[in-house]
């Protein structure tokens, strides 16, 4: 009788998608691609316009989604529906996306993200967003803040791609930002999990309990974390976000082959 060989040399996994907010980048997820969720690939790609890299067209949350599904089909395998995972601004991608495209994936983690309805800034606060553009001691300090409980270890990688986002970008996202929602029954069924930071200034602990109630689930907020709770806290992030993943349908994931021998 032929005796099973258990071996975990090919490795088929599920694809996360993890997407960076405003002023950010890729290297906003290097805790994540380092030591990825077990079972996943991490792929974080850098939006249009993010980072240095190349931006056409309008500054909006629709554009980034439909750049979002040409960068997935050069990505993924043909079929393949991967978790999307969005921080900020990436969120609102993630949910532009989702209500879209909704056979296309299989769950969506939402962290910090834009509310359903939009964020507005206060017009006040536009000179301050373009001052930001020529001030890296201000930038500086703007991200900074976005940490109140310890700066991640890439912290200095994260302002010097901050200051290379186009000039477009800087009023453009908060006023992509403004304008945009997207109605919440056009996620209906979807696998969604929810976290906020407890400290976080920016998407706020209330709108993150009100964006999981009209998402028909529950949020769960990290205590005496920000706005970049899954970067002050990368380990704390993964112990939320890896339960999400295991209850979700993976049909690439097949941990052990299974070979005959006689």
């Amino acid at each position: 009788m032929p005796e099973t060989l258990i071996t975990e040399q090919s490795l088929h996994q599920g694809t996360l998608v993890a997407l960076h907010g405003n002023l950010a980048s890729s290297a906003w997820w290097a805790s994540l691609l380092a030591e990825p969720p077990v079972g996943w690939r991490v792929l974080a790609p850098d939006l249009p316009g993010f980072a240095g890299s190349a931006h056409m067209g309008e500054v909006s949350i629709s554009a980034y989604a439909t750049w979002l599904r040409d960068w997935l089909a050069n990505h993924l395998d043909p079929g393949e529906c991967p978790v999307l995972l969005g921080h900020s601004l990436g969120g609102a991608v993630a949910l532009e996306y989702a209500a879209r495209q909704p056979a296309e994936i299989s769950g969506l983690a939402l962290a910090a993200s834009a509310p359903l309805d939009g964020l507005i800034t206060p017009e006040e606060h536009y000179p301050l967003l373009e001052l930001l553009r020529e001030d890296k001691f201000l930038l500086e300090m703007h991200i900074g803040a976005l940490f109140p409980s310890q700066q991640p270890a890439n912290f200095t990688q994260l302002v010097h791609d901050a200051s290379r986002m186009a000039r477009t970008h800087y009023s453009g996202n908060a006023r992509a930002l403004s304008t945009w929602k997207v109605d919440p029954a056009a996620l209906a069924g979807l696998p969604v999990l929810v976290l906020g930071g407890e400290l976080d200034r920016l998407t706020t602990p209330d709108m993150v309990h009100a964006q999981a109630a009209a998402l028909g689930c529950r949020a769960t907020i990290l205590s005496g974390l920000g706005h970049g709770f899954p970067q002050e806290d990368a380990l704390a992030f993964l112990q939320h976000l890896q339960p999400f993943l295991n209850q979700l349908p993976n049909d690439r994931l097949d941990s052990y082959v299974t070979l005959e021998t006689t």
